[in-house]
């Protein structure tokens, strides 16, 4: 068996003598390995420390093929040749109890996150599941493609198996024990099947010399914030699924700076500039597919403080008369200093509202004050009130002045 550093991608010494044609190897948490000898009806024990064989060959059934360690520690043994499984326990090295019967020629094992083991049965086209802690069997077989020779589970519970003699990957789910969907084709002879953390599952095939890599339609569960300045920039956190390959677009427009975390699970997105003001759906594109959240994003008008400025009523007392016969008010956006047209102003003596104006191009509205001099006068001037609104760029804060009485 050869040693190969993940680090440089070299090998690493000499190879290492195990038994006659070795097949499979997993690890073990402490810093073992345990290799299946094909030809020898055995597994041999590696101290990955020292690169070193420990002990004499483990004695299993005929033609041991897959190995797999579950959370308690026990080797699971897939012997092709004898139609059973034999359980090891890696921390005394020795066997479990009788071999266990599954289905014909079974070939790879896998431990799911729920702790069990299930075991492909090239001869019968099924897939035993073992309960790890009693290591019986449960249920019925479930039924997959013809020859199922690798077998994986995502973190997920989601299985795969590689359907040799149908050149697919039959898809199910370790929760329920049921097949999802349909085959997927692969390349020529597929053999083996892993699933890496981004859930992208690559599938060798042994007929077609090369590796098939399947990824799934994106999902998407969450967006965190849900809104933000309509002038983008603010950076927001997609949770989901299969999201590796990712490409963001937040109502139609392409953001920026979209790294996904190793798992696919989460993107980091940055928005961009909105095309107005509102809700806008929030669509995660990669090589398998597309998902939406649909008004998932609002994007906001930035909020301007404004001015009113009033101007004084100018009267004389004997005989009443008034100079200018409007009330009039200004009203200013503070952040850019231009004055602001097409809003309402309100015109008030004391706490009665004595009329409305719209403000012009020069940000002025104009009341007529001749019919309520006598108010006006009585009350020592007038009050002009902006209740707030917006325009296509801004929300505009509300403001206020009030205006006194000149008398020349």
């Amino acid at each position: 068996m050869s040693v190969i550093n993940t680090a440089t991608n070299t090998v690493v010494g000499a190879p290492i003598a195990v038994g006659n044609q070795p097949a499979v190897v997993a690890a073990v948490p402490g810093g073992r390995v345990y290799v299946t000898n094909f030809a020898a009806n055995t597994v041999t024990v590696i101290d990955t420390t020292t690169n070193a064989v420990i002990g004499a060959p483990i004695a299993v059934g005929a033609q041991p093929v897959g190995v797999a360690v579950a959370p308690n520690g026990n080797a699971y043994v897939t012997n092709r040749g004898s139609n059973t499984v034999t359980v090891i326990d890696t921390a005394t090295n020795t066997v479990v109890g009788a071999p266990i019967p599954v289905g014909a020629q079974p070939n790879f094992v896998a431990i799911a996150p729920n702790g069990n083991a299930y075991v492909a049965n090239i001869g019968s086209n099924t897939v035993t599941v073992i309960n790890t802690i009693s290591n019986t069997v449960v249920g019925a077989p479930i039924a997959v493609g013809n020859q199922p020779w690798g077998i994986a589970v995502g973190a997920d519970g989601i299985a795969y198996t590689a359907n040799r003699a149908a050149n697919s990957v039959t898809v199910f789910d370790t929760a329920t024990a049921t097949v999802v969907g349909a085959p997927i084709p692969v390349g020529a002879g597929p053999i083996a099947v892993t699933v890496a953390p981004n859930n992208k599952v690559y599938v060798s095939n042994i007929n077609g010399n090369n590796v098939s890599v399947i990824q799934f339609d994106p999902t998407l569960t969450s967006i965190n914030p849900t809104q933000g300045p309509i002038a983008g920039g603010t950076v927001v956190t997609i949770n989901g699924t299969n999201l590796t390959g990712a490409s963001v677009t937040f109502g139609g427009i392409p953001a920026t700076g979209v790294p996904v975390n190793a798992t696919g699970t989460q993107i980091t997105a940055t928005t961009p500039p909105g095309a107005a003001a509102g809700p806008v759906t929030v669509t995660v594109t990669t090589p398998g597919g597309s998902a939406s959240l649909v008004n998932g994003f609002t994007y906001l008008l930035p909020v301007h403080a404004t001015s009113l400025v009033a101007t004084p009523a100018l009267s004389k007392l004997f005989p009443p008369h008034v100079y200018f016969p409007y009330l009039t008010a200004k009203l200013t956006d503070q952040v850019t200093g231009l004055p602001v047209p097409g809003q309402t102003i309100s015109f008030k003596i004391g706490s009665n509202l004595v009329g409305t104006a719209t403000t012009d191009a020069q940000g002025v509205a104009r009341f007529n004050e001749t019919l309520i001099l006598t108010l006006i006068l009585a009350n020592g001037g007038y009050d002009a009130e902006f209740a707030g609104g917006s325009t296509g760029s801004a929300i505009l804060s509300p403001s206020s002045d009030h205006a006194g009485v000149i008398e020349p």
